[in-house]
């Protein structure tokens, strides 16, 4: 019998993904010509995301129309204008998927102003309102049957229009919002605009407005500029000046090109950096190569792929589009993706299970595997996203990962200890996950992988054009956390208190301070110093339990964050209660780090020491 898991693939093209950065330079000057042509505002929208660096999560949208209202009915004597209704339904939406790249509130069904009156003679119907609620955008309801109507906003002069159109309004948003987060920014205070006039001279001399109105928010009057891969917002006064590129070198052109003095501090990175995409060779093996973290051996391999046995199922001889096919290990159940993003499942019988839109994207994997009374399905699609199913719940809405890349390869089994997932890109990573401890690792095997499959015994077996290796896991070091992951399980975090409120982050902190990667094991222990440090009265109470944990991994020579995680043991010991008296418990242990060759380390552990003092 054939592994678990396997997949097959069938006339899938290669897909090239549009990348956040692209090679071509944008000029902004010339978005008046964007806008004005007769063409959907949405693919536009769409086009200024990618341009600047969002990228579709997967999965489904944190923000819904039936999230905000369950119970909302249609009513004809209140028309709601369909560009409202097709930005809802924008299956790219920025705004649905990470509403906090926006710090708005959405209002749905529209409403009346809330710290406002209406204009005279008119009625507003707000949709939208900033963080604080200090404005609110919405249309006239005279105008609510028109398809895409002028957006109004409250200013100090009273309500003003903002936008030509509601479409036009959240392409504005997303121009307002996304440069600042996604590019590269200089910031120039109002006070240094104003003490030079030949800054805005410059501007308007330079580039080209790009054909929208002010932008009307917290008081500010701005005007939107564009130069080549840059955003210039200039707040009419004269105010302040904000420059965002979408390349670093974009950026400082425009502050060189207006005489704006800069420095380094000055400049600000992009808030969030594109996901990496592996640069690996062909995959290849031969007997007895191992992983250089010994996590993998290759037992065998063979010039013949792994022969897969796929139920003859009606269902699936008639499924147009179909893209992936995979069966459990007993044969029981057959699961396919399509072109569509559907994804299907079958019992042998003939009988269809289910059928789901999972994807956005062609699905290019997918495997099943029995777990208990359910069933698991993963499915993966030509935009990287991975999905996760169990089958007698809903599948998760969030994507279960995503990766710059296709999904090429998929499998599941159930190892000895739980649930396996693999999963492989066309970039070469391949990742294994341990359900139940939520344990992860990555395999940078290499490209060209068509198939994975994986054996209860704990073998992975991988095919490429060549043929199939077996490779030999190493669980204990594939998932070094796993112990760790299970121990802090055990406890009831949910139930403790930290720094922000119920400690559910607490327990995957820890486990990321055991890290290998030291940015990893750094940022954990500065988001548990937030969470666990003592802040004027008492620890907080996942501070007692955690305690012996951080001490456990300060005992680890190899651990990559024992400077600061030490810090934060003593910062914890300077408080009062049951979590510093955890500390001085554990402190005999931690003395001989005194004399540590590392001088931070002997500082911190000088700092444990004085804060373990008896108590005043």
């Amino acid at each position: 019998m054939p592994p678990s898991g396997s997949t097959t693939t069938q006339g899938v093209a290669p897909v090239a993904l549009v990348c956040v950065r692209m090679t071509e330079i944008i000029d902004y000057g010339r978005f008046g010509e964007r806008l004005a042509q007769k063409r959907s505002r949405w693919e536009l929208l769409g086009e200024i995301q990618r341009e600047w660096g969002y990228e579709d999560p997967g999965g489904e949208p944190l923000v819904t129309r039936a999230g905000e209202a369950p119970d909302y009915e249609t009513d004809e004597a209140r028309p709601i204008p369909e560009a409202l209704l097709e930005w809802w339904d924008f299956p790219l939406n920025s705004f649905a998927f990470r509403p906090r790249l926006y710090w708005t509130h959405p209002q749905w069904p529209p409403t009346g102003p809330d710290s406002v009156g209406h204009p005279p003679g008119d009625e507003v119907c707000v949709f939208m309102a900033e963080y604080q609620y200090c404005n609110e955008w919405g249309y006239l309801a005279s105008e609510s049957r028109l398809p895409d109507p002028k957006v109004v906003v409250n200013t100090e002069d009273g309500w003003v229009t903002q936008s030509r159109s509601i479409s036009e309004f959240f392409l504005q948003l997303a121009l307002e919002r996304l440069p600042g987060h996604f590019g590269w920014s200089i910031r120039v205070p109002r006070e240094d605009v104003a003490g030079n006039p030949a800054i805005v001279e410059r501007l308007r001399a330079s580039y080209q407005e790009l054909g929208l109105l002010p932008w009307q928010e917290l008081g500010a009057d701005a005007l939107a500029y564009g130069g080549p891969d840059a955003m210039i917002w200039h707040v009419r006064g004269p105010g302040a000046i904000a420059i965002h590129g979408r390349t670093r070198d974009a950026a400082i052109q425009v502050a060189d090109t207006l005489g704006i003095a800069w420095t380094e501090e000055q400049l600000d990175s992009p808030k969030e950096a594109p996901l990496p995409v592996a640069d690996l060779d062909p995959a290849s093996f031969a007997e007895g190569d191992r992983d250089d973290r010994l996590r993998w051996t290759v037992r065998s391999t063979s010039a013949a792929p792994t022969v897969r046995t796929i139920p003859d199922v009606s269902g699936l001889r008639g499924l147009s589009g179909r893209t992936s096919t995979a069966a459990d290990r007993e044969g029981t159940t057959v699961v396919a993706g399509d072109s569509s993003g559907r994804v299907h499942l079958w019992a042998t019988d003939g009988t269809q299970a289910a059928d789901r839109a999972l994807h956005r994207a062609p699905v290019t994997a997918v495997a099943y595997q029995p777990v208990g009374d359910d069933g698991l399905v993963v499915s993966g699609d030509a935009d990287g996203v991975l999905r996760y199913w169990l089958t007698r719940q809903d599948p998760l809405r969030a994507a279960f990962d995503r990766r710059r890349s296709p999904v090429t390869a998929l499998a599941a089994v159930t190892f000895e200890n739980g649930p396996v997932v693999a999963a492989a890109w066309a970039d070469g990573l391949v990742r294994i996950w341990d359900l139940l401890t939520n344990c992860v690792a990555d395999l940078p095997l290499g490209t060209g992988i068509e198939s994975l499959a994986l054996c209860p015994e704990g073998s992975l077996h991988v095919t490429t054009a060549q043929g199939t290796a077996e490779l030999q896991l190493d669980l204990g070091r594939l998932w070094p956390t796993r112990e760790l992951r299970q121990r802090l399980d055990e406890i009831a975090w949910g139930s403790l208190w930290a720094g922000r409120g119920p400690a559910h982050e607490v327990p995957g902190l820890i486990a990321d301070v055991a890290s290998e990667d030291e940015d990893t094991a750094q940022a954990a222990v500065k988001s548990l110093y937030e969470l666990l440090a003592y802040r004027g009265t008492a620890s907080p109470s996942a501070a007692v339990h955690a305690v012996p944990f951080l001490v456990e991994r300060m005992l680890i020579p190899t651990n990559r964050a024992r400077n600061t995680l030490l810090l934060l043991i003593a910062d914890i010991a300077d408080g009062r209660g049951e979590a510093r008296e955890a500390v001085q418990e554990a402190l005999p242990s931690l003395l001989h780090l005194q004399d540590d060759e590392n001088s931070s380390i002997r500082w911190a552990a000088a700092e444990l020491v004085r804060n373990c003092g008896d108590p005043e």
